[in-house]
């Protein structure tokens, strides 16, 4: 086969956050992430990015790179373009970890669409989407969020992100009465991370709606096992119930379909892998599920990646982002820029458009560790 896996690298890298990204399951300061470099036969290279988020789902860098290593041999030798048995192989090799499968597939994938001259989006559908991503807004406290709704309405962002679920459901509704004063214009999608009581959600919905406060969607209000809790309260109507933590395959997302426990599914390529992510883009577009294109707190790469992902697939009702924006400084070249809450992608670049720059103080070049090598380890 000419055209095959040759090398696959990996390097941790270490990027700060602007201020700490707080979620009702804990917050973080910074990003640590893993890097793979996956080499073509013919020498073309592909990236991809593990991020795990400890405050999300407990998956760790530690354990991504564990993973990483374990699945790296069965992949050499593979085909990029085939991407069911670089999933298959990855699985089968190192279960449990989604960020380190992630990882293998978006190189695999950068790696083809470059070996291509394509860029990745045109590759994976012909849709041609435009992206108006949201900003978040972190959990915390009052001054912060009014702070915060009012700069990000000033730059031009339509939809805010309001983290709740973390602090009570008083302070919450105090939040949220700040935010929509201070940006009027800015529909809110509240995001609970599983933070709540399936009557405490409906609590924060009502009084919130009876303020007049302009919620759009509340996200992933109850934990992922209160399938009754997300069922009661999609069944009241009142606002669209988004699936997050509750939807990581398309086995998920075929029984939020057949038990209607969600209106929207948010699809993120770091909690189940690039191929189940378009998996679980068919099966809502099949039921008639509105869709979000979201992520961990992950880097221009990775958010690169998935922008592609919303853009050639096409049918994605919410976009959300952001995540680069709180990240101090990025160590990359290319990737998708912002405009208020436009996201643009460069036509220029194939692939999924993002490189490293040059090594630098601030960054020094990644220190790679080999994981499989053709007639090699």
């Amino acid at each position: 086969m000419s055209r095959r896996i040759v090398k696959i690298e990996a390097a941790p890298l270490d990027l700060q956050l602007k201020e700490p990204f707080a979620i009702s399951g804990g917050e973080s300061s910074r990003v640590d992430l893993t890097l793979v470099r996956m080499e073509l036969s013919d020498g073309t290279v592909g990236l991809g990015e593990a991020a795990p988020f400890p405050a999300y789902d407990g998956q760790t860098r530690t354990a991504a790179l564990e993973a990483l290593a374990r699945a790296a041999p069965a992949l050499i030798g593979l085909d990029p373009l085939l991407s069911h048995r670089i999933q298959q192989s990855a699985i089968e090799a190192a279960p449990g970890s989604s960020s380190a499968l992630c990882a293998l597939e978006m190189a695999a994938f950068d790696g083809f669409t470059r070996l291509q001259q394509l860029p990745l989006h045109r590759y994976v559908g012909s849709a041609n989407a435009a992206l108006v991503t949201d900003l978040t807004i972190v959990a915390g406290d009052l001054d912060h969020a009014s702070r915060c709704a009012r700069e990000a309405s000033d730059a031009g962002f339509k939809t805010l992100k309001i983290k709740v679920g973390r602090d009570g459901l008083d302070h919450d509704l105090q939040r949220l009465e700040m935010i929509s004063r201070a940006a009027p214009g800015c529909g809110l999608v509240l995001d609970a991370n599983g933070g709540f009581e399936a009557a405490e959600a409906q609590q924060l919905i009502e009084k919130a709606l009876a303020e007049r406060i302009p919620i759009d969607m509340l996200e992933q209000p109850v934990p992922q096992e209160d399938e009754e809790g997300m069922a009661r309260l999609t069944a009241l109507g009142q606002v669209a119930i988004c699936a997050d933590e509750s939807c990581k395959s398309a086995a998920d997302a075929m029984r939020i379909v057949q038990h209607r426990l969600a209106n929207v599914i948010n699809i993120k390529t770091q909690k189940c892998g690039v191929l189940e992510a378009i998996r679980i883009h068919q099966i809502a577009t099949a039921a008639g599920i509105t869709l979000m294109m979201g992520g961990m707190v992950e880097s221009l790469l990775s958010m690169s990646f998935s922008a592609h992902l919303a853009r050639g697939l096409g049918g994605v009702r919410w976009i959300d982002l952001d995540t680069p924006l709180f990240i101090r400084e990025h160590p990359f070249v290319g990737g998708i820029e912002f405009d208020g809450g436009s996201v643009t992608l460069d036509e220029q670049r194939s692939g999924h458009g993002v490189d490293l720059s040059p090594g630098s103080d601030a960054f020094p070049a990644p220190s790679w560790k080999t994981l499989a090598e053709e007639n090699g380890t």
